[in-house]
C-alpha cells in the first residue's frame, strides 16, 4: 500500500482517554468537531491521523482537561488490548525479549516514526525512541506519550519481573516536571541527546506468561474470538485472514511482510495455505473486497482515497478489480447500497 504522505499515529492511543472524557460527562465527538477533526474517523478503531493533526488535538485536550501533562496521561493509559494486531501478535509471545522484538518490528503499527533502539546488556535495556517533528509541545508531549506507555505496558505485560532503571528526556524540563518524577517513581532526566528509558534486563528469557498470567489469557482468549469470525477458513488461513483484516494502511500487504510477522517463510506460508487448500491472493481479495463494501456502503470516503487505502496504485485497476468481484462498478454499488439501507446493513456487515 502507498505510504502516508505525512507521518501519522494510530488513534488506538486515544481511546482510554476518550473513555475517562465521557465518564466525566464531557464529548468526546464535540471536542473533535469544536476543532473541525473528523469524529468518527478519530473514535474508529484502527484509524491513523497526521501528525500536525494530533498535536492540534492534545493542544485542545490540555484545555479541556486543564492539564499540560495530557502526554503522560495518556501513555500511562495504554492498554495493549486496544491495540488489536498488535495484541494479537503479543498474545503469542514467550518472553520478554521476544515481545520487545515484536513491538520494535511492528513499531509501524503505532506510528510512522523511525522505530525505537533496542540495547540490551547484561543488566540493562535501554530503549531509545524518536519522535516525529511537530510543535515544539506536541513533540514533548509525544515523547511523554510513548515514554509513559511503555513503562504502563511494561508493568502490565511483566508484572512482577518489570523494574524501570531510568528514563530520558530531550526536551527541557517542564511545569509538571514533579508530575513526571512521580510517575515513573525515580528521577527523570532532561535536555538529553536522545529520548530513552531503560529497564532491567534479569528477566528478558524469562516466560513472559508468568509475569502477568491474567492478561496474557484475557489476550490468548481475545485472540481466539477473533479467529472465530473467519470460521469457515482451517486454522492457519484464519490467522492470515485476520492479520490481513487489520493490516494497518502505511505498509505494503505483501506475502514476505505477511510471512515475516508470523516468523516464518514466503514459501512456507504459501505451503501451509495450499495444505488447507487456500491462496494468499485469495485472502488478500476476500479482505478488499469487504473493506470495499463496507466503505462504499457506510461512508462517503472518494473512490480514489479508497483505492489507495486498499493498495490499488490508481483508481482505475480498483474500478476494475471491484467490478470484476461483483459486476457493478464502485459508484453504482454504493449509489444502489444507499437506496437500500436494510441490503446494506447485510453486505456491509
Amino acid at each position: 500500500m502507498s505510504p502516508h504522505p505525512t507521518s501519522s499515529m494510530t488513534t488506538a492511543v486515544l481511546r482510554p482517554l476518550f473513555d475517562a472524557l465521557e465518564s466525566r460527562g464531557l464529548s468526546g465527538s464535540e471536542l473533535l468537531r469544536s476543532i473541525e477533526l473528523n469524529a468518527d474517523l478519530i473514535l474508529t478503531p484502527g484509524q491513523r491521523i497526521p501528525i500536525h493533526q494530533f498535536d492540534r488535538l492534545l493542544e485542545h485536550l490540555c484545555k479541556w482537561l486543564d492539564d499540560p501533562a495530557i502526554g503522560m496521561q495518556i501513555g500511562r493509559q495504554l492498554d495493549i488490548r486496544n491495540f488489536e494486531l498488535l495484541g494479537f501478535l503479543l498474545s503469542n509471545c514467550q518472553t520478554a525479549r521476544e515481545a520487545l522484538t515484536i513491538l520494535r518490528r511492528y513499531y509501524s503499527l503505532i506510528s510512522d516514526s523511525r522505530a525505537p533502539d533496542i540495547f540490551t546488556g547484561h543488566e540493562l535495556i535501554k530503549v531509545v525512541f524518536y519522535v516525529s517533528p511537530g510543535t515544539s509541545n506536541g513533540n514533548a508531549a509525544r515523547a511523554e506519550l510513548i515514554a509513559s506507555g511503555i513503562h504502563a505496558l511494561g508493568r502490565a505485560l511483566g508484572g512482577k519481573y518489570y523494574r524501570l532503571n531510568g528514563v530520558g528526556f530531550t526536551a527541557n524540563e517542564p511545569g509538571h516536571g514533579q508530575r513526571l518524577h512521580d510517575f515513573f517513581g525515580l528521577p527523570v532526566q532532561f535536555e538529553q541527546s536522545q529520548n530513552w528509558i531503560s529497564f532491567s534486563s534479569k528477566h528478558i528469557d524469562s516466560p513472559l506468561y508468568y509475569g502477568n498470567p491474567a492478561l496474557f489469557n484475557e489476550l490468548r482468549e481475545q485472540a481466539e474470538q477473533a479467529l472465530e469470525r473467519f470460521t469457515s477458513y482451517q486454522s492457519f488461513s484464519r490467522r492470515v485472514l485476520y492479520i490481513l483484516h487489520h493490516w494497518p494502511e502505511n505498509l505494503p500487504m505483501t506475502k514476505d511482510a505477511v510471512a515475516d510477522l508470523l516468523s516464518t517463510s514466503s514459501r512456507t506460508l504459501t505451503r501451509r495455505l495450499q495444505e488447507e487448500d487456500c491462496q494468499f491472493s485469495t485472502l488478500v481479495k476476500d479482505v478488499r473486497l469487504k473493506k470495499a463494501r463496507q466503505a462504499l456502503a457506510t461512508t462517503s470516503t472518494d473512490v480514489q482515497q479508497l483505492a489507495m487505502e486498499l493498495g490499488f496504485s490508481d483508481r482505475r485497476g480498483f474500478e476494475r478489480a471491484f467490478k470484476q468481484w461483483t459486476g457493478e462498478t464502485p459508484a453504482a454499488y454504493r449509489r444502489r447500497q444507499h437506496s437500500q439501507p436494510s441490503e446494506r446493513i447485510l453486505e456491509a456487515s
